[in-house]
């Protein structure tokens, strides 16, 4: 069982008491735009992952019927061993995305932040699940069936949501053991020290026995991000942007063995010629500058809004996936991913984006009345897409109608 979906509701409320708290406090963990894209990412990661996970755990059942396995009994024993033994796969899983640059594209979605907070622990990539389901195999292999690997996948991933803050400092014991937010802002950090460090997602023990363990250090201030930054608001874009940079420098470079070993050498190799010729810039801990384009205020709200309307479809999209086709599950994510898009491209304040938002939404209004079998409201559907279609053009308005009254 996937309780993930179930687990939403405290997600989002453990967020909004961490953006009360930072508010109050006036820390500045949160910026609206990099928390929208943040959540943006991992709505594609929930949404758009359900076609890569149902791959994989389709391949996992068919395995489980052809190949020959021991048949565990199931007590409470073995959900404790598959719980320890699925983060023992989970520290293998993730040192080797850190490593390999192909495998570092899938990944470096949940790295691209340049802030670390709970919204940063729902950045996930959709199509992480085939190339990591590779790695819980052994479980497979010796007796564990697949509905039990899911279900401790699903709890290993709940449990690494709350490390994800820095508002809570050391735990004692807890460290030596557990992961925690103190050793986990560690693995965000772009700091030398920090590169690769603390793989493991609920226990820290295998970065201990491993020798990949590097404690916070207090004159080492944490700085987040990726060395080679995004700079987008583009969810879409977050997901493929290193295997298109991978694409780019294969297409460049002049050996044929150069254009086939970049995808799995070590994360960051480029051949001689393409790095001489296409050099890149990086971001060093010392001289990071935020990617921060920020809409006028009226605009930002009206984004904002727009995203909280995705997120409630969202929910019911993810409750209603049992329900749908493949061709009837696309034509209801259309609104979804159409929406994120627009909204990235209003944050990055692009041209064309409110005329863009516009006539994606007027265009969405016609859906439930084309489309056969539309599961929701007809009216109701419409009638929100006419308001988004809306918004943007209205906040856009009322920016150029009311300049003085707003502050960047």
């Amino acid at each position: 069982m996937n309780l993930i979906l179930y687990a939403i509701p405290g997600f989002m409320l453990l967020l909004l008491i961490e953006i009360v708290v930072d508010r109050k406090r006036g820390t500045g963990y949160y910026r609206a735009n990099d928390a929208i894209n943040s959540l943006s990412t991992g709505i594609l990661s929930q949404t758009m992952g359900f076609a890569t996970k149902f791959v994989g755990f389709l391949g996992y059942a068919t395995l489980w019927t052809v190949l020959p396995h021991p048949e565990l009994a199931m007590t409470p024993l073995l959900w404790v061993v598959a719980f320890v033994f699925y983060d023992f796969c989970y520290y293998w899983s993730h040192r080797y995305q850190h490593k390999i640059n192909v495998l570092w594209g899938i990944h470096v979605v949940h790295h691209q932040s340049e802030e670390f907070n709970l919204s940063t622990a729902l950045r996930q990539p959709f199509n992480g699940f085939i190339i990591g389901s590779i790695f819980y195999l052994p479980m497979l292999f010796v007796g564990f069936p697949p509905e039990v690997i899911v279900t401790v996948g699903s709890l290993n991933l709940i449990y690494q949501y709350w490390v994800h803050t820095r508002f809570i400092g050391e735990l004692g014991w807890f460290e030596k053991v557990f992961v925690t937010p103190m050793n986990h802002r560690v693995h965000h950090a772009i700091n030398d020290p920090y590169i690769d460090r603390n793989f493991g997602g609920v226990f820290i023990l295998w970065d201990r026995l491993f020798r990949s363990y590097q404690p916070e250090l207090a004159d080492e201030p944490c700085v987040y991000g990726v060395r080679k930054p995004l700079h987008s608001w583009n969810p879409f874009f977050a997901n493929v942007h290193v295997h298109w940079q991978l694409f780019k420098d294969a297409w460049h470079a002049k050996r044929w063995q150069d254009k086939l070993k970049i995808w799995f050498m070590p994360t960051g190799w480029r051949p001689a010629d393409v790095q001489q010729n296409y050099p890149l810039p990086r971001c060093l801990p010392d001289t990071q500058v935020k990617y921060d384009s920020v809409p006028p205020p009226t605009l930002a709200w009206a984004v904002i809004s727009s995203h909280i309307l995705l997120m409630a479809f969202t929910v019911w999209f993810l409750l209603s996936t049992s329900d749908l086709t493949f061709t009837m599950a696309l034509a209801h994510f259309l609104p979804l991913g159409g929406g994120l898009w627009i909204n990235g491209w209003v944050l990055e304040q692009r041209a064309g984006a409110i005329r863009l938002s516009l006539l994606f939404w007027l265009v969405c209004a016609a859906l439930p009345w084309v489309v056969p079998g539309w599961l929701l409201p007809q009216l109701a559907t419409t009638a929100v897409c006419i308001g988004l279609a809306l918004l943007m053009p209205l906040a856009h308005w009322l920016t150029n109608r009311h300049p003085a009254t707003e502050v960047a």
